[in-house]
């Protein structure tokens, strides 16, 4: 991934962690978007991103049917992961 994309897939996997999207629980990717301090003008780029992601877990994988379009964390671990390997810094607690 090129440093944008990194920085759009850091502050959505930071959501992910954030919020513990893992197991049963699943967001739509609209949902991931909206609340990951996305700039509206990057939302495209980050859907992108968001689906690139998703067709090569880990950290994020697609769950559920349906026209929402749901993603979670293969695990909180690597959520951490991915964002420590890509020079970020984990929510605080994790």
């Amino acid at each position: 991934m090129e440093d944008d994309e990194i920085e759009l897939a850091l502050k959505m996997v930071d959501y992910l962690v954030s919020n513990k999207v893992t197991g049963n629980h699943k967001k739509s990717k609209d949902t991931v978007l909206s609340y990951s301090a996305i700039p509206t003008h990057a939302e495209g780029d980050a859907r992108d991103v968001l689906d690139k992601m998703a067709r090569n877990p880990p950290p994020i994988e697609e769950y559920g049917g349906g026209h929402r379009e749901n993603v979670r964390l293969t695990s909180i671990q690597d959520g951490v992961d991915f964002i420590e390997d890509h020079g970020g810094d984990p929510p605080w607690g994790f």
